[in-house]
């Protein structure tokens, strides 16, 4: 409204300057007898008015078009910067639940802290209750649309499996195996010598065959282990005892070192 208002302004202004300056003109080359002409009425009321309404609308239209340039670049960056946001936030929590799942999977940190797969204890239990709480936050975020609000309740769900997992390997730390009776913890040790040895590349065949049936019978009753930690601790068996897995090619016999 204001642009509208402006430009009759300045055209009505550029029309009577227009005219007048035509009547200056025309006295001055006709004398005071010349008639206005209609192309002349035409060139200082219509034409001003007309130009000048061209160039407001030009405007109107550039700034417009500025506007919608904006906007987009606007959106695409908001966007670029939520797919970050996304990706940032992925990567936090795929290196929290790995950390975690070491203590699931590694027999010597299930030896050493064994309270970490005791899932009756309060501690632990509120890890895998956040753990829940992500995967029920990522279900939420998959079924709608990946927005902000989606985005906050990921990122509180993966803040507080954080809190709760660091809590929880500080009081593993700080317990160890104080949680045990004698008779259990010198089960373990027993078990963490097995495991040495099934470690150590040095040990005979036999001794690592003697360790494994050792480990095993001691950790029973004491420390469930899960069927990954299982398979990881038979490959690194099978490795100390230089048996191939199925369908792997026998290694290059070592060359002879030259006289």
């Amino acid at each position: 409204m204001a642009a509208l208002i402006f430009t009759a302004f300045v055209a009505g202004l550029a029309a009577v300057l227009g005219y007048g300056a035509l009547q200056l003109v025309q006295a001055a080359v006709f004398g005071d007898d010349g008639d206005p002409s209609v192309w002349s009425f035409f060139a200082a009321f219509m034409a001003p008015s007309l130009f000048i309404g061209a160039l407001v609308l030009l405007t109107m239209g550039v700034r417009s078009s500025l506007r919608r340039a904006r906007a987009a670049q606007s959106r695409r960056s908001n966007a670029a910067a939520q797919a970050e946001s996304w990706r940032r936030l992925y990567v936090r929590r795929d290196e929290l639940l790995v950390r975690w799942s070491r203590y699931e999977t590694d027999v010597a940190l299930m030896i050493d802290y064994p309270v970490m797969t005791d899932y009756t204890d309060p501690v632990v239990r509120d890890v895998i209750v956040a753990m829940q709480g992500i995967r029920a936050a990522e279900a939420e975020a998959l079924d709608l649309d990946r927005g902000p609000a989606e985005a906050s309740k990921l990122f509180h769900a993966v803040n507080r499996f954080e809190v709760a997992f660091l809590t929880a390997e500080k009081y593993a730390r700080r317990c160890g195996q104080s949680k045990l009776n004698p008779a259990e913890r010198t089960k373990l040790a027993g078990a963490r010598q097995a495991l040495n040895i099934i470690l150590d590349g040095a040990a005979t065949p036999s001794e690592v065959e003697v360790a494994y049936r050792s480990l095993r019978g001691s950790l029973r009753g004491i420390i469930d282990l899960p069927d990954r930690a299982v398979a990881d601790l038979q490959a690194h068996t099978r490795q100390s005892l230089g048996v191939r897995p199925h369908g792997s090619s026998p290694a290059p016999a070592p060359a002879h070192r030259a006289a």
